[in-house]
């Protein structure tokens, strides 16, 4: 049995937001009122990724509430056009102003190299396609749900960049975030988050977890666990109409519930030379989760 790693890791589960920005750059609500909807909400954690300048929510952590340091970097890059990147965590400054390189790559680099782990930020809203990022060295995840891109673009899922990624052996978690403004005509805070299983309550073990995939990513449902058994994947979850293992092209196991009541788990079939497995949930009200891949290389699995 390979459980996928979120659920077996020891550890609690922290609810936070990975992306958001404030008065620092184009948000519309001061730091400090960010920090206290979310902690109102129920969040562990929210990071502040303010554009091009560093936010570390400098007195907004507490016991029970943590605020992670961002920033996201954007730029023009004449191989892969419009990128967006979050980096959180790092050796900068608080306050500190950052300048585009204008090169995807260049920028990644030189944000590892400060010591921030890096996110691909809503790819398709962007426009860019997955052959823009397949290069790509050093990003942990992809936002594979935007909340703003969602409600005010129709734009927000990449899940098919995720997909594109993986098949071609790339190794990337996915991300439901909400890049909140906090714009009064367009409701973009709550609409994603993580569900991060960590040793602690500290910027550290959140940011350790994150990088080891110890994570899922939900607008709503609950994934309780995932794991391989044999040749099927098992799946449980909170009342789902449609319960998914996904893996590369046509790949795919599904089972949806015909009484309408909700279905809290499912076996489903592997198939042969299948490289790697994600779960994908969906609810009576058509909210997401999605677990990151239980990579299956040296795995028997069954014929398609």
């Amino acid at each position: 049995m390979i459980t996928q790693a979120a659920f077996s890791a020891p550890g609690l589960w922290y609810r936070g937001n990975l992306h958001t920005h404030s008065t620092k750059s184009d948000g519309e609500r001061p730091p400090d009122e960010i920090a206290e909807h979310y902690r109102r909400n129920g969040y562990h954690f929210v990071a502040f990724t303010d554009h091009l300048v560093f936010g570390d929510g400098t007195g907004l952590s507490d016991a029970g509430f943590l605020a992670i340091p961002g920033v996201e970097v954007h730029g023009k890059d004449p191989e892969s056009g419009y990128y967006h990147i979050v980096a959180l965590g790092g050796a900068f400054a608080a306050g500190e102003r950052l300048e585009s390189l204008n090169a995807l790559q260049a920028d990644v680099n030189r944000l590892r190299e400060r010591g921030a782990i890096v996110v691909l930020a809503h790819p398709y809203w962007l426009g860019q396609r997955s052959e823009h990022l397949m290069p790509i060295e050093g990003p942990f995840g992809l936002e594979v749900y935007n909340g703003v891109c969602d409600v005010g673009y129709q734009k927000g899922f990449s899940n098919v960049h995720w997909d594109d990624l993986l098949s071609a052996g790339r190794r990337l978690w996915g991300l439901a975030v909400d890049d909140a403004h906090w714009l009064p005509w367009r409701p973009d805070a709550g609409m994603g988050w993580v569900m991060v299983k960590a040793a602690e309550l500290s910027a550290p073990a959140i940011l350790a977890a994150l990088q080891l995939g110890h994570f899922y990513a939900t607008t709503g449902p609950t994934i309780h666990d995932v794991r391989v058994e044999g040749n099927e994947v098992v799946i449980s979850c909170s009342p789902a109409m449609t319960i998914s293992a996904i893996g590369e092209r046509w790949l795919v196991s599904a089972a949806r519930s015909i009484t309408g009541h909700g279905l809290t788990e499912a076996r489903l079939k592997l198939w042969d030379g299948q490289t790697y497995v994600r779960a994908e949930v969906v609810d009576r009200a058509g909210k997401r989760a999605w677990s990151n891949p239980i990579f299956l290389e040296g795995l028997q699995t069954s014929e398609g």
